[in-house]
This record gives structure tokens, C-alpha cells and sequence, in this order.
């Protein structure tokens, strides 16, 4: 680029006027300055925002675009059955466990979140009925298998012991019997479930 302007500079040095001598010097600056790639920075358009989701979501490559009237919704009402739903955090759809209902076992974030804190039930649901059992307060639970009329669970709880926190996990057999009867969409649910203690 140097050599560039000392040999406009020492070429219009010649010409009779300075003005054309400086517009020729302006000129040619430019011209450098683009063939060697310093270019003043021009303004170009955002590049599209790329698309992000929550953790465990495939993100897509792109948000869709819109299309059609928008609808506005209005919040549920306080006494709406779907508000109990809001407290569930951790939620287990077990097949085949029962020939009666569908079977489930789910935590709901409630109790004292600085011991344990996770309610854990497990639940029969027919198409016009339900039930369900408490089986405790834990830190978090895992299924580790399962059969019908018994699954098995780990769970992580925290304790007290001599008025300091310690934590442990703990293994269970979670069972229950259920009554022969005929597919009914309100069958007679176990009375009962037990959970006996395993390594």
C-alpha cells in the first residue's frame, strides 16, 4: 500500500494544479485500501437467530414462521384440576404392571425442600378412576425394574442422625396384589401396597 501512494504522490507532483493533485490522492487511497483488503467495515444484515431448547429437546435448525390469526389465551382458574398437575417434577409411565389400570409412579416438588423434599406416589388410573399411595419424602428416586405387582426402587433420602443432615440410599420392593376380576373401566384398585427393604 506504501508503494502504492509514493508513486501516485511522485506522478501528480507533476500535475499543475494541487486540488487535482489531492482529489487523485484520495482517490487512489481507496483503491489500495480495497485490492489489499482494508476496507472500511461495512454494514450487513443480522445473520437469523439460531434456534435453542430446553435440555433433553432436539433443537431445531430454525424457529418456524408464522402463519394464520393468533389465538390469546386466558389463565386456568385456581380450582382447575390441571393446576395439581403443576406440582409434579418427576414422572414414571409403567406398562404392562397390571391388568387392571395403567400404572405410574410420580414425585411432586412439596414438604422441606432442605430435607428431601420429593413426595413420591405411586398411582393406579383406570379411564374413570384413580388411586393412588404415598411411599415417602425422598431426595429422588429411580426405577430400577420392574414386573407386574412389583417394582423396584431406589431413592435417595436425607436424614438426621445425632442433629446433623446425613444422606443415604436406600433399596425397595414396592408390591401389590390385585384381584381377579373382569376389564372393567372402574375395577376394584389393590387395597394396599407394600414396600419391603432390599440391597
Amino acid at each position: 500500500m506504501i508503494g502504492c501512494l509514493l508513486t501516485v504522490s511522485l506522478r501528480v507532483q507533476r500535475g499543475p494544479r494541487s486540488m487535482h493533485r489531492s482529489t487523485v490522492f484520495v482517490g487512489l487511497i481507496a483503491a489500495c485500501t480495497t485490492i489489499l483488503g482494508c476496507a472500511p467495515a461495512t454494514t450487513s444484515a443480522p445473520a437469523e437467530v439460531a434456534a435453542s431448547a430446553p435440555a433433553g429437546v432436539e433443537a431445531p435448525a430454525a424457529f418456524v414462521a408464522g402463519e394464520g390469526e393468533p389465538q390469546t389465551w386466558e389463565p386456568l382458574a385456581e380450582d382447575d384440576p390441571a393446576m395439581a398437575a403443576l406440582a409434579v417434577v418427576k414422572f414414571n409411565d409403567l406398562p404392562n404392571l397390571s391388568d387392571i389400570s395403567a400404572v405410574r409412579v410420580f414425585g411432586t416438588g412439596s414438604g422441606d425442600p432442605a430435607m428431601n423434599g420429593l413426595k413420591v406416589y405411586l398411582a393406579f388410573v383406570s379411564p374413570h378412576d384413580q388411586r393412588a399411595f404415598l411411599l415417602g419424602d425422598f431426595l429422588d428416586y429411580r426405577v430400577i425394574a420392574a414386573s407386574p405387582g412389583r417394582i423396584d426402587l431406589e431413592y435417595d433420602e436425607d436424614f438426621m442422625l445425632a442433629d446433623e443432615p446425613r444422606r443415604r440410599t436406600v433399596r425397595t420392593i414396592v408390591s401389590w396384589t390385585e384381584k381377579a376380576q373382569e376389564p372393567s373401566p372402574n375395577p376394584e384398585f389393590p387395597s394396599t401396597v407394600t414396600m419391603s427393604p432390599a440391597k
